[in-house]
Order: structure tokens, then C-alpha cells, then sequence
């Protein structure tokens, strides 16, 4: 078995184990001892994380779509038995020496499907084979730099298929007009979207998980956006976008990214 298979099958395994069986034997059979932890949910370690499981017992959670590019390991899905109600989102691992090392995670309550009638979770979910994930990769990062971090809106169109875009974002409907319409109000009303930086990119197959960090008015957040790439454009777009603590105030020494 190749070492990519095998870290995205390791990843898997122990997400559902420990996540949906709810088994802490999981932490010991999968996870490195010195495990370090960024999600702003769980306190130092592999003790936090097994108190985090043990206070939830109708913990379950649903894959919906697993990427894998290097040492990192992307799970897309849904929570429940965490918190009142359904949490989406992403979770992060990066995987060394045959064991998870580190974890990040951004996850959102579960919405109504938005105008166009796409919800946070459906539509496609296998990468493919016959995508270059480096040229995937750079078209993103380009996109994402231009449009979200340097602020040119108007920009989307030259890296989205346009009015095909495909949105699963609760408050906005499919098209590039809309995106753009959306992010220029919450800009006017003292509420933009601000990016400062890319911490992590994800490619496989059609997809690409950026993992940035910003704020909006002037709070600290976290930014998952799934990105799917069809033609050479950017076509879905999937998101999960959370308040998050300034690293002193966090559960753990490790910082949230």
C-alpha cells in the first residue's frame, strides 16, 4: 500500500473510531503520544481529546468527503452529539512516522440549505484521478490571494466558471454576481471578511482545502473553504468560517493554527 493511501485509510480509521464508536483505545493505536492539538474546543493533547469524546455520548460523526496531499489529511463532514445542534466542517490532520501528530478544526452549525437549494454538505464528493493537483493548487492560491486577501472582488470572475459557480455557503446563492454582491455589503456595513493568511492547502483530485486565517470586524476567525476545480476554474465552493480565540486565550499552549 502506498504511503498515501495508507495515511488517508489511517486518518479515516481513527476519525470513526475514536469520533463514532467513540472508542479512546483509538488515541493509543493511532495517535503520536506528543500529539498536538489546535482546535479551540479541546484542551493539551491526547487528555483533552479523550475528555472531549468521554463528555459526549451520543457523539457521532459522518464522512462525507476524505482528502490526502503529503503529510496532510482533510475529513469533511458532520457532528452530532457534540452540541445542540449539527456541527459541519473540516478537520485536519497531518500524519508523521505512521501516527497523527497534529490536528486543527473548523466546524459551524448546520444551516437550511441556502436560495439555490445546495446545503453545507451535498453535491460531488470523490476527487478523481486525471486532475493535476499542483496546477489546482496554484490556480487557487492565486484566486484566493487576488480576490480575498488583496480584496479585488470583481476579480471572481476571471478564476470561477461564472454564473455556473456552485454554492453551498447558507447565505449566498449560486453565481459569481452573488459572491461578489455579498462580500462588497458586508464591506459597506463594517463587516468584511478580512484574509491575512494561508496556513494550509489541501490539493487532491478536483478539490483544494485552503486553511487561512483573519478576522471580521476585527474578530479573530478561522477560514476552511473547500474549493472544487473543473476546466481550469474554480467551480464549488464549500465553507466553514468560525470565531476563534487569540492563542493566549486558548485551551492549549499550541495556538489555533
Amino acid at each position: 500500500m502506498d504511503q498515501n493511501r495508507s495515511s488517508r485509510d489511517l486518518v479515516s480509521r481513527a476519525h470513526h473510531e475514536l469520533f463514532t464508536d467513540r472508542d479512546v483505545g483509538a488515541l493509543e493505536r493511532y495517535f503520536a503520544p506528543n500529539f498536538i492539538e489546535h482546535s479551540p474546543l479541546v484542551k493539551e493533547g491526547l487528555a483533552g481529546l479523550r475528555e472531549r469524546v468521554q463528555a459526549h455520548p451520543e457523539l457521532h460523526h459522518e464522512m462525507y468527503r476524505v482528502l490526502q496531499d503529503g503529510d496532510l489529511v482533510a475529513i469533511h463532514g458532520r457532528f452530532t452529539g457534540l452540541d445542540e445542534q449539527p456541527l459541519v466542517g473540516f478537520d485536519l490532520y497531518r500524519v508523521a512516522d505512521g501516527l497523527i501528530v497534529e490536528h486543527w478544526d473548523g466546524l459551524v452549525p448546520q444551516s437550511a440549505p441556502n436560495a439555490s437549494g445546495r446545503t453545507q454538505l451535498d453535491g460531488p464528493t470523490e476527487t478523481g484521478y486525471s486532475h493535476d493537483r499542483e496546477k489546482n493548487r496554484e490556480l487557487v492560491v492565486n484566486f484566493f490571494t487576488r480576490t480575498l486577501i488583496e480584496g479585488h472582488y470583481d476579480e471572481f470572475g476571471n478564476y470561477t466558471n461564472g454564473e455556473e459557480f456552485r454554492q453551498h455557503s447558507p447565505d449566498i446563492p449560486d453565481g459569481t454576481v452573488a459572491v461578489i454582491a455579498f462580500l462588497k455589503q458586508l464591506k459597506d456595513e463594517g463587516q468584511g471578511l478580512h484574509y491575512a493568511k494561508i496556513h494550509h492547502t489541501v490539493a487532491d483530485g478536483q478539490f483544494v482545502l485552503s486553511h487561512s486565517e483573519g478576522s471580521i470586524a476585527g474578530a479573530r476567525h478561522s477560514y476552511f473553504e473547500l474549493w472544487r476545480i473543473e476546466n481550469g476554474k474554480v467551480a464549488e465552493l464549500w465553507d466553514a468560517i468560525t470565531p476563534v480565540p487569540e492563542d493566549a486565550q486558548a485551551l492549549h499552549r499550541h495556538g489555533i493554527f
